[in-house]
């Protein structure tokens, strides 16, 4: 697996706030892949060849939750390497050691998160 450094995975339950991070990363010149909970997320990750530059997370979805992803991608050494920013109403919950945007979301912070990490 390589990083491609213009996508971002985007883990998102809300279809609406995962189509606005989507429009947002797309206008900027992002690839985007899209997943409603942690499962698929992890799905996508083992099958695709090219590993996201980012990973934004919600942390309270339907199936796998944020906190059971972010445990996955930590175990993995290849995996473990890819900067993640959590998006999330609840931004208590968020483990120690993450970049953590609240939501509602101000779009410039997040935007500049993977603008620096994917550069």
């Amino acid at each position: 697996m390589h990083p491609h450094k213009h996508r971002v995975l985007i883990v998102e339950d809300d279809p609406e706030i995962r189509a606005a991070l989507e429009d947002l990363m797309v206008g900027e010149g992002y690839d985007v892949s899209l997943a409603s909970n942690g499962a698929d997320a992890i799905e996508l990750l083992e099958d695709d060849g090219d590993l996201p530059c980012a990973v934004l997370v919600d942390l309270v979805m339907p199936g796998m939750v944020g906190q059971e992803l972010l445990e996955f991608l930590s175990s993995d050494s290849t995996l473990s390497a890819i900067p993640v920013a959590i998006v999330s109403a609840s931004p208590q919950l968020a483990p120690r050691g993450y970049t953590v945007f609240k939501k509602p979301l101000d779009l410039p912070p997040l935007l500049d998160f993977v603008k620096h990490v994917g550069a």
